[in-house]
């Protein structure tokens, strides 16, 4: 059951819909997307993975862009891609900023191009990365005098972390205890969705059992529709995770 109701796209309303800068909370959203070789290589629905999320995002879109008119109007997006390039900000100007007008667009402007696999799995890179650009954003709008909510990761990945060459690698431990750090703060929340093929090991230390979530097949919509959902609540991970139970039966 998808708890999102469906909406036609608008783009000419969505371009009307800029950066807010009332006093409303503002909340910031880094979309990390795992588009290493094994995206290329496994097939579902008897298409290569990337093929089939490329679609979906493409019919995703309108919904977020829709929310993004509504109960989605103080969320700013920034996505990154890691595997074919590297790390890659494929959102707002491509840049590593977090200026106005940078890596970082409201939810009514949120578009990612079509996404190509290959390369390596820098997961460990990409994830300090939108560290990085988290931090620095909600820094500048605070400069403002605006208030922020507790920014939010969502890490999609089918693999496991590896250096930029392709071996595997133990980073990813040290950043588990800088992000059980930020969440004792509460100054950063993960969520974490694995896809056939992921290493448990790996995403349950960085998100927690209450942070990730793992999907038995590798059906892209529910997939999706579980990323707008932990976009859009307010609740922590507990009160995430049982509303996932109760309408995508994980």
């Amino acid at each position: 059951m998808n708890p999102l109701p469906m909406f036609d796209d608008d783009d000419a309303a969505a371009d009307d819909v800029g950066f807010v800068v009332d006093t409303h909370r503002r909340r910031f959203v880094a979309l990390l997307i795992d588009t290493s070789d094994s995206m290329r290589t496994t097939e579902t629905d008897g298409v290569p993975a990337i093929d089939a999320l490329n679609r979906r995002i493409a019919a995703w879109l309108p919904k977020v862009r829709a929310e993004g008119r509504g109960p989605l109007r103080d969320v700013e997006f920034v996505v990154l891609t890691f595997g074919a390039g590297g790390v890659v900000v494929v959102s707002g100007d491509g840049k590593r900023s977090a200026d106005d007008e940078g890596a970082f667009v409201p939810s009514a402007r949120l578009h990612i191009p079509e996404l190509v696999a290959g390369g390596a799995t820098p997961m460990v890179e990409a994830v300090d990365l939108a560290l990085h650009l988290l931090e620095e954003r909600r820094a500048l709008v605070q400069r403002l005098g605006q208030q922020t909510g507790a920014p939010r990761l969502v890490l999609i990945s089918d693999g496991a972390p590896t250096d930029p060459e392709g071996n595997p690698t133990g980073e990813w431990r040290q950043l588990a205890r800088r992000l059980e750090q930020s969440r004792r703060s509460r100054r950063t929340q993960l969520f974490a969705f694995g896809v056939p093929g992921v290493d448990d090991e790996v995403m349950r230390a960085l998100a927690t059992d209450d942070g990730y979530f793992k999907l038995t097949e590798l059906d892209l919509k529910k997939l999706l529709d579980l990323v707008l959902v932990a976009t859009a609540e307010h609740t922590d991970f507990a009160d995430v995770r049982k509303l996932f139970a109760e309408e995508f039966e994980l």
